[in-house]
């Protein structure tokens, strides 16, 4: 089983190299009350391994992540604790303020700048359920992770509590498949409420990172983005567009990524997409794009994060929505969301 801390090669790797999961038999396994690791799996083949983060050092804002989450083909689409930021993790959950803790990992921005400051949270995985389909006459599968996160400050007050589901689904192309994230998040025994804040929000042009976070790695050459904004990282950010398309080309060959928000992919996506793609290639929903997103007991924060994963490149917006029709999780697309 990978530490927690062990970086993974970004390039295209046999899916063998993935940690094998247990078993692809119909289960429902208990995962210890503090989850350690799993694994989802489409198709008897493991294509995301989660870790809980316990290991990791404070000043990376320890939390469970996703590493690596590959193709069908093998290859790895997410980077964990790369050099230029180590605190940057695969697939998470992350915020760079919640109730002034900063939750993402290394330095927070002030008035005066980024400062390294004592204040990093920890997410603590508690009481998770792993289950597990196997495949039915049809070939399809998928599997599935959920449980509550303990959202704890710096000093081991409870800021927030969170239930949270990863699923792994079949899709009906060859070499495709679907993930899942959703996040349902209220105040802890230590908040009476949530506010989230980012750098954006307090003067950091274009910095609104913050929510359900994807670390893709580099690639051999420029990754290809589209979006219903537009082409390219300058139309997609910041955009709510229902959907955004990342392609990078890997040493075998070109992987592509589907991103959309919602369930239902007609009209605007909740929250404005960040991505970057010049220093590092990362994209997520900016849940505190241009102010504070605030909740409660009666008002939770809720996100959620839908995946297409496939083995190839995909060009035109036509494509993208085509594929995103047939994640088991999305229902129609509206024709007015193709890009021009």
């Amino acid at each position: 089983m990978p530490s927690d801390t062990a970086r993974t090669e970004t390039a295209s790797v046999p899916a063998a190299s993935i940690p094998p999961a247990a078993q692809t038999a119909t289960v429902d396994q208990a995962v210890p009350s503090v989850l350690a690791a799993a694994d989802l799996v489409v198709h008897g083949q493991p294509v995301a391994h989660l870790h809980s983060g316990g290991r990791l050092p404070a000043i990376r804002a320890p939390r469970p992540y996703l590493h690596p989450v590959a193709s069908l083909g093998g290859a790895v689409l997410t980077e964990a604790e790369p050099m230029d930021h180590l605190h940057h993790l695969g697939l998470s959950v992350a915020f760079s303020d919640l109730n002034g803790s900063n939750f993402w990992g290394g330095s927070t921005y002030t008035a005066d700048g980024p400062a390294m400051l004592p204040n990093h949270g920890t997410q603590v995985p508690v009481d998770w359920v792993q289950d597990r389909y196997g495949d039915g006459k049809d070939g399809s599968s998928s599997s599935s992770v959920s449980g509550t996160v303990s959202w704890r400050s710096a000093a081991g007050i409870e800021l927030a509590v969170e239930t949270r589901s990863i699923t792994a689904l079949a899709h009906p192309e060859a070499k495709i498949w679907g993930l899942t994230l959703e996040s349902v998040m209220v105040p802890g025994a230590g908040a009476d409420a949530l506010a989230v804040s980012s750098s954006a929000v307090k003067g950091r042009k274009g910095a609104g990172y913050g929510g359900i976070f994807w670390r893709f790695p580099r690639g051999t050459g420029q990754p290809l983005i589209l979006s219903a904004a537009g082409a390219g990282e300058e139309a997609a950010h910041g955009s709510r567009s229902p959907w955004l398309s990342i392609t990078m080309f890997q040493a075998g060959g070109p992987v592509t990524v589907i991103l959309a928000q919602h369930a239902s992919l007609a009209g605007s996506a909740k929250y404005p997409w960040f991505i970057r793609a010049k220093d590092y290639l990362g994209a997520g929903p900016a849940v505190a794009w241009s102010e504070p997103a605030r909740a409660d007991r009666f008002h939770p924060l809720e996100l959620s994060l839908h995946a297409v994963i496939h083995d190839g490149p995909v060009e035109t917006s036509d494509r993208a929505l085509d594929l995103l029709r047939n994640h088991p999780n999305l229902t129609s697309l509206s024709l007015s969301d193709r890009t021009p």
